[in-house]
This record gives structure tokens, sequence and C-alpha cells, in this order.
């Protein structure tokens, strides 16, 4: 009798633990968070920021798998605004002319039935890829685009100089 009761009263406190587990409710758009920008000694730069996305499905399990995160290249014109660099030499779909650095997000799709995602996205940015003059004022505008073609929030970075 007495075990019947401390495994009953075992249960009931394994399950009060489990129920105030708080289960966030992310939206199924993709949401990102501007984290840091670090320009590193050798000319690249560091990029991070935070997502969350609600269905979970960040990146491919492919090759060749769509850019699915953008870091779009402001650059500061003499009056002082941050305008997109243009080049004629892109034609690229989704971007058009306008110079960006291109990633792909790893496939992280959780198993089971939360797939609520939240993590970091950190790029490095190769040395001459993310400025076009030199002692230029850059800035970044950067998003997500999830599988179902939901794109996250766009954020701009902090102003860094190019070298």
């Amino acid at each position: 009798m007495k075990l019947s009761l401390k495994i009953g009263l075992f249960s009931v406190m394994v399950l009060g633990i489990a129920s105030c587990a708080k289960k966030e409710n992310y939206s199924f758009i993709p949401a990102i968070t501007y984290k840091s920008l670090v320009e590193n000694g050798d000319g690249s730069a560091t990029l991070q920021v935070s997502f969350t996305d609600g269905d979970g499905d960040i990146g491919y399990n492919t090759t060749n798998p769509p850019v699915d995160f953008f870091v779009e290249i402001l650059q500061q014109d003499s009056t002082g605004k941050y305008n997109p660099i243009i080049d004629p030499l892109l034609s690229d779909p989704i971007m058009g002319d306008t110079a960006y650095v291109p990633y792909n997000v790893p496939y992280i799709t959780p198993s089971g039935s939360n797939k609520e995602l939240s993590g970091q996205i950190q790029v490095i940015m190769a040395a001459g890829s993310w400025y076009f003059k030199a002692n230029t004022n850059v800035e970044f505008k950067v998003w997500l685009v999830d599988r179902a073609g939901h794109i996250s929030n766009r954020i701009i970075t902090p102003v860094l100089l190019a070298p």
C-alpha cells in the first residue's frame, strides 16, 4: 500500500513539474534579432543574429539549396544616407542587381511534434565580399527565409567602416 502511494505521489509530482514547462508560442514566420557584428583582423566580418521559428522549417536538406539567409550591403553615400550597392553584373531573381552576401542555413528541423526552434546564426563574411569602396561606412540589411517561403523581419546592423 505504501509503495503504491509513493509511486502515485511521485507520478503526480512528475506530471506537475512537466506541466510547468512553458511551451513557447513562436510565429510560423521566422523572426530574427541582431546579436553582434565584428570586423575581424583579416578584413573579414562576423555577424551573429538570433532567430525563432514556430514550425521549424529552417534550412534545406538538399544539394544546391536556394539562398535562405540574406545580408544586403548598404553603403554610405556623400549625403550620409545608406543605400544598397547596385552591381549591374548581378541578375539574381530575388535581389535583382543589389549587392548582397548569400548564405545557406543548415537543415535544423527538429523531430517530434514540437517543431519550434530558437537559436543563433553566425556567418563570416569573407574579406572583400562585404564592401566595395575602401574607407567607406557600411551597414547591412539582414533577413531569413524558411522553406515555406515565409520571410522574417528585416534588421539593419550598426555601421562598420570598410577597410
